[in-house]
């Protein structure tokens, strides 16, 4: 795939006094930076080959990584040539694409990816060189073979203006959710990092469950966050929230011999079901986690014996 080839992908966002980019995916989705969209009542999307569409819905964010999937109910448009789960090579030659001002149309330019950073624990980027448009933010970084190898994002920094590439494998994720939120949903509030709500639980929660069934209960939480807390780790945002909501829900149906549970399990569930940022729904559920967590030792340690369970979970970040 060419430069020009790629540029069929290249999607121009329309709001009401500014234009933004965004590309089709695979799967016909448009996908931008969620910076680009943020705050917009209403986007309209012109694609490379003329059609003028309003955005329908959101189908996923994730605030975190400034990322954001929008669906115009479109799934013949050219695409980008999807990129790979493993991170870029640093060295490499790229190109990115910028707005033609007054012509509604793209325009591409050679960059480098000059860095592979690591900024945490679940987040890593890229650092492009070159002469990269400052209107870049939302367009696909593209691979000198012709491959996606991730989103480009221009970020206003203390050092001055950076240039970075949000790799493919936190995208690919958000390509599996099929949401159909509203553009309110592109409010600031979902670009606020996630609050952290650990419920404090009285001791009187628990009162009547069995132990047996703390036990289990304790076992099986820390067994979703083993697993989940990985993937959140690895960019899987939204496995991570599903391990986590299918072992609250399967706890809700299995414990009946711990009421206290269930209530404590339904209220995580209840708030995550609030929130439309997958990264908040994690983090929500391993709040209800915690606190039931914390309050079944204490119970466990003030009437009987400690969970067997002797070492602490690891944290998602």
């Amino acid at each position: 795939m060419t430069p020009l080839e790629a540029a069929a992908s290249v999607v121009l966002l329309e709001f009401q006094q500014s234009y933004g980019l965004g590309f089709v995916a695979p799967n016909g989705r448009i996908v931008t930076c969620f910076h680009v969209v943020a705050d917009e009542p209403a986007i309209v999307a012109h694609l490379a080959d003329g059609r003028v569409l309003p955005v329908q819905s959101v189908c996923a964010l994730d605030s975190r990584r400034d990322l954001a999937v929008l669906d115009v109910g479109l799934l013949d448009a050219t695409p980008v040539k999807a990129g790979s789960s493993k991170l870029a090579e640093e060295g490499q030659s790229v190109f990115v694409f910028g707005m033609v001002t007054g012509e509604g149309r793209a325009r591409w330019v050679d960059a480098q990816l000059s860095a592979v950073q690591v900024v945490g624990a679940s987040l890593t980027v890229y650092s492009l060189t070159g002469e990269v448009p400052q209107d870049a933010s939302g367009g696909p970084l593209v691979g000198a073979d012709g491959t996606a190898l991730g989103v480009v994002t221009v970020a206003e920094t203390d050092d001055g203006v950076v240039t970075l590439g949000v790799p493919w494998k936190y995208l690919e994720p958000l390509l599996r959710q099929n949401h159909e939120l509203p553009l309110s949903v592109l409010s600031a509030d979902n670009r606020k990092p996630p609050r952290r709500e650990v419920p404090e639980h009285p001791l009187s929660l628990l009162e009547g469950a069995a132990p047996a069934g703390l036990e289990v209960t304790t076992d099986t939480i820390a067994e979703a966050i083993r697993v989940g807390a990985p993937a959140y780790n690895e960019g899987d945002v939204a496995r991570c929230f599903a391990i986590y909501a299918e072992t609250a829900r399967r706890l809700i149906d299995t414990r009946d011999d711990c009421a206290g549970v269930q209530t404590a399990l339904r209220a995580g569930l209840e708030r995550a079901s609030a929130m439309t940022d997958v990264d908040h729904q994690a983090w929500a559920m391993r709040d209800a986690f915690d606190g039931l967590l914390v309050v079944i030792e204490k119970y466990l340690r003030t009437n009987l014996e400690p969970p067997r369970k002797a070492s602490k979970p690891p944290l998602l970040n």
